[in-house]
């Protein structure tokens, strides 16, 4: 049986005299972080329940087939999301920007680690250069290692496989000694000799040898492989970002923040029952939780609404000029200039694409990485791309820049960018290295 939204309102307090949701703040918590096509879904199976709750003719998207709606300017086969899928550094970056007590310092580091883990989950950049890199003492580049490789995916931020593996073995509960010795010292057995073998070479246990092996081939080798997607993704937006003159505008989408009201003719009723009471007990239940789903989906209109206005004042270079002047910007920022939780504005912007000038974007595309010296990040990862890209436009052709070479540029504009993150953004932009650039004769 469908709960529906007719559950108590308000702070419960246990006895520990710590605070948790209600099930219906838990619920309005929930429509708020639910991408659209999750919250049409959630709403049609309400409608299906209640009969007092009606949706306005076309307020529900693209496709939804309830009313007879109205035409959409918004063509899904022209906008393919720039980002159709979280990325593992969006993801690290997400759970950075949720972990408290984490000095500046030590913050912008783990950001420069971050940019530095490769698409398999591993760290690219030694810590020494890392340290380097960022002007910084070795000792805090071995902090921001330890806080990355507390994020998952479990194993990330390792700098070799073994190192990968023993975080994995670490995070599992009574995870066998023997797992450990195998890992730091017998991998190479692993994967050439028969179990049988290593037991009589270690002179172990066949069965506990067997059980540690099964163990170990159950971790994964290469912990962000999955987020390595390249299916492309059709996207009903869920903002429009637009330039109108000079002014940049922001709406919902109707898709976002569907239009409902309670039928009149159920209002009428309801107050006709009022001294019938089998009639009432029917009606009142249906009519509180039609005004309690109403005021959480105008609750969260009204929120995008904040958030994607403040992300567009924010980013307006980017709206104006395209990627090339996108900014680093965190959530915690946004958080602190609109008075809200930083929790809230990681809900408002999870899963929700906006529609801009430029393509379809995730909303977590406008919170990039930064790059830079001093607290005061200047530079995003898509704008040292654009810098990248206009270096080797005006190269010669005959001396082709290196990766140190631009890697030396940006130094010397304040961005400090290791060579092997130079490569790594070269390579994205289908750009060939210095020595496949230079001509042949």
């Amino acid at each position: 049986m469908r709960a529906g939204f007719g559950l108590g309102y308000g702070m419960l307090q246990r006895q520990n005299g710590q605070m948790r949701l209600s099930p219906r703040m838990q619920q309005a918590v929930r429509i708020l972080q639910l991408p659209s096509s999750e919250l049409e879904e959630m709403i049609r199976d309400e409608l299906e329940r209640n009969p007092v709750l009606e949706v306005v003719d076309g307020s529900m998207g693209i496709g939804v087939g309830i009313g007879k709606g109205k035409p959409s300017d918004f063509d899904p086969l022209k906008n393919v999301a720039a980002s159709p899928s979280p990325t593992l550094q969006q993801i690290l970056e997400e759970q950075l920007n949720l972990t408290t007590g984490v000095p500046a310092l030590l913050r912008r580091m783990v950001r420069y680690l971050i940019g530095n883990v490769d698409s398999n989950g591993y760290l690219a950049i030694s810590l020494e250069q890392a340290a380097i890199d960022v002007k910084a003492k070795s000792a805090l580049a071995e902090a921001a290692l330890e806080v990355l490789q507390s994020f998952e995916p479990t194993g990330v931020g390792a700098r070799n496989l073994a190192e990968c593996l023993l975080l994995q073995a670490n995070s599992r509960p009574d995870c066998p000694p023997l797992v450990f010795l195998l890992i730091r010292s017998h991998l190479q057995e692993i994967a050439e000799l028969n179990p049988a073998e290593i037991a009589r070479r270690l002179r172990l246990n066949p069965r506990e040898l067997g059980d540690a092996i099964e163990i170990i081939r159950s971790f994964h080798p290469r912990p962000g492989a999955s987020f390595d997607s390249a299916v492309t993704s059709y996207i009903v937006p869920d903002i429009r970002i637009e330039l109108i003159g000079k002014e940049v505008a922001v709406s919902v989408l109707e898709g976002a923040a569907p239009r409902l009201y309670i039928r009149e003719d159920y209002r009428s009723m309801a107050k006709e029952a009022e001294g019938a009471p089998e009639t009432s007990a029917f009606l009142s239940p249906q009519l509180h939780s039609a005004a309690f789903l109403i005021r959480c989906v105008e609750r969260r209109r009204q929120t995008l609404t904040r958030v994607a206005g403040a992300i567009a004042e924010e980013q307006a270079a980017f709206i104006r000029f395209g990627p090339a002047r996108l900014k680093p910007l965190s959530r915690r920022q946004l958080a602190d200039r609109l008075g809200l939780h930083e929790s809230t504005v990681s809900r408002a912007t999870a899963g929700k694409f906006a529609l801009t000038p430029h393509g379809v974007f995730e909303l977590g595309y406008f919170f990039p990485i930064g790059y830079g010296q001093g607290n005061d990040d200047t530079a995003s990862a898509e704008s040292v791309k654009e810098k990248i890209r206009h270096y080797v436009r005006g190269e010669t052709a005959k001396k082709p820049l290196s990766d140190r070479q631009l890697a030396e540029l940006l130094e010397r504009e304040g961005i400090p960018v290791a060579r092997r993150t130079v490569a790594k953004y070269r390579e994205e932009l289908g750009i060939p290295s210095s020595v496949k650039r230079k001509p042949v004769f």
